[in-house]
């Protein structure tokens, strides 16, 4: 198992869209990255398991932020990058430390990150933004069970005297009733999935297995509505780290979205592929529907936008908010009059 997590660990470090140096408490170098590597010109193999002082001739170590970390456990960020590297100029790069603790609370090391200028206070944001989103949909969890449980008897009542109407002209007035208290309904399931945590049951997932279970699913109303389904699922494609129900909510998502935008005789293109060089599975979503124009597509994602008559805008919202929880992305390109291209990409395992 040990092994199995180090290699996971190089894996993550080589992957990563930042420069990653790390040290052990002897001051070895453990981790350099391709990135870092490409940044300083140095091969991987000429710094790896040698000491940091000696690789970056450091004649001052007392001054090097990294070894001031790895010394005392203070962390630095905004750092130009030659407080770390010596002579490393890189005009539109920042860096910071940070302490590794191991046992006990002992300092086992320290790394340090080398991001493009302005990444940092990105990432940062995106932390606040995450915690914000957190709260908000705890709120709203607490909120709309207080909503729902109201609604759910007016909805009973009006069940009951739409019965004792059978027949009278008024009954049309129940209908329309029960029909927005249904919408009502949507909404608050909408916002419901919004105050779910992240991934709460990760396990290792087969697309294959989840795009057919979906199109089961599906295949009747396909079939009512005169559309096709062309499912050209591709074999040997690794699984995905995930929860497969959420996954399965995202892809029958963008398949209503399509039925939605097709006309009888339409037809939707299923496809996946396994992307090796990113490391991505791509599950893509092909129909030649209405299509978008260029101001739907710009805010699509956008909580509340919709342009369908009763929807409540939340799904593409959440489809997103699900795909980022795994670690993936959402890629679309649409055209009106000729059609929508979904891409959905997740990390391979």
């Amino acid at each position: 198992m040990a092994d199995l997590t180090d290699d996971w660990l190089r894996l993550a470090a080589e992957q990563m869209p930042l420069g990653l140096l790390a040290v052990d408490r002897e001051g070895r170098v453990r981790v350099f990255n391709r990135v870092l590597s490409g940044l300083t010109g140095l091969r991987q193999d000429e710094v790896l398991e040698r000491p940091f002082r000696k690789v970056f001739d450091c004649r001052e170590p007392g001054l090097n932020k990294l070894l001031q970390t790895l010394a005392t456990g203070r962390e630095f960020k905004d750092l130009q990058p030659r407080a770390i590297i010596p002579n490393l100029e890189l005009a539109n790069y920042t860096a910071s430390t940070h302490a590794i603790s191991g046992e006990g609370g002992r300092t086992a090391g320290a790394m340090a990150l080398f991001l493009p200028a302005g990444r940092l206070q990105e990432l940062e944001n995106a932390v606040i933004k995450a915690e914000r989103l957190a709260i908000l949909g705890q709120l709203a969890a607490g909120m709309v069970h207080e909503i729902r449980n109201p609604l759910t008897v007016i909805g009973g009542f009006m069940q009951l005297l739409q019965k004792l109407l059978d027949g009278n002209p008024k009954e049309k007035y129940i209908h329309i009733i029960l029909a927005e208290l249904k919408h009502v309904n949507n909404l608050i399931s909408e916002f419901l999935q919004l105050a779910k945590p992240g991934c709460s049951r990760r396990a290792p997932c087969s697309i294959e297995k989840l795009i057919k279970d979906v199109v089961m699913l599906v295949e009747s109303e396909a079939y009512l509505r005169k559309l096709e389904i062309d499912l050209a699922v591709t074999g040997g494609i690794p699984p995905v780290m995930g929860d497969g129900e959420q996954l399965k909510q995202v892809f029958l998502n963008f398949i209503k979205n399509s039925f939605d935008a097709l006309s009888p005789g339409g037809k939707l293109v299923l496809e996946t592929a396994w992307d090796r060089r990113e490391g991505f599975v791509r599950i893509v979503f092909k129909d030649n529907g209405a299509g978008m124009d260029e101001e739907t597509l710009k805010s699509i994602f956008n909580p509340f936008f919709t342009t369908k008559e009763n929807g409540t805008g939340l799904g593409m919202f959440i489809n997103k908010k699900i795909i980022d929880n795994h670690g993936g992305r959402i890629e679309i390109q649409s055209e009106q009059g000729k059609g929508t291209t979904v891409t959905v990409l997740l990390p391979a395992i």
